[in-house]
């Protein structure tokens, strides 16, 4: 576990499905009470934010949601803010605050909490490429809570 209070950890974002894999190898190594509190976590915020289903939403409907879910922390910090599945957490999660390019475009700095120190090309050097990304399909969109909710479904966490 490390600590991350970055930007990130808070508000509801998309992920893709082969992310839920990720999240549940992580969540496996969880101690079982510490693995239902992340559960339950999930589910209060799919309960409390009137969580739509993703793959069923306008584009429309997904930015309204994704905006009134800014400031909703992932149920995967801890009280302290840790990531209590840190080394299997989403690919969007392992790569915020690189700096990011799209393909030999660099577009810049998503974070400034990192690469402060870094010349020009370090940066550039170091910038994720948008196109090393899947594409997420609207039938492929979740996010962590919903993730938790059915990786937990899937391993027989929950009922």
């Amino acid at each position: 576990m490390r600590a991350r209070l970055y930007v990130l950890c808070y508000g509801l974002f998309e992920i893709g499905s082969a992310d839920v894999a990720v999240i549940a190898d992580g969540l496996s190594r969880l101690h079982p009470k510490r693995r239902a509190m992340v559960i339950r976590k999930a589910q209060e915020v799919i309960t409390s934010t009137n969580h739509p289903d993703l793959r069923e939403s306008s584009p429309e409907e997904k930015a309204a949601f994704f905006e009134r879910t800014k400031s909703t922390p992932c149920p995967n910090l801890s009280d302290t803010g840790d990531c209590m599945i840190y080394d299997s957490r989403p690919l969007v999660c392992r790569t915020f605050g690189l700096p990011i390019r799209n393909a030999k475009k660099y577009i810049g700095d998503i974070c400034d909490l990192n690469f402060n120190d870094a010349t020009a090309k370090e940066k550039q050097d170091a910038a994720w490429d948008l196109q090393w990304e899947d594409a997420v399909s609207g039938d492929d969109e979740y996010t962590i809570p919903e993730a938790i909710v059915l990786a937990a479904r899937l391993r027989g966490w929950t009922s």
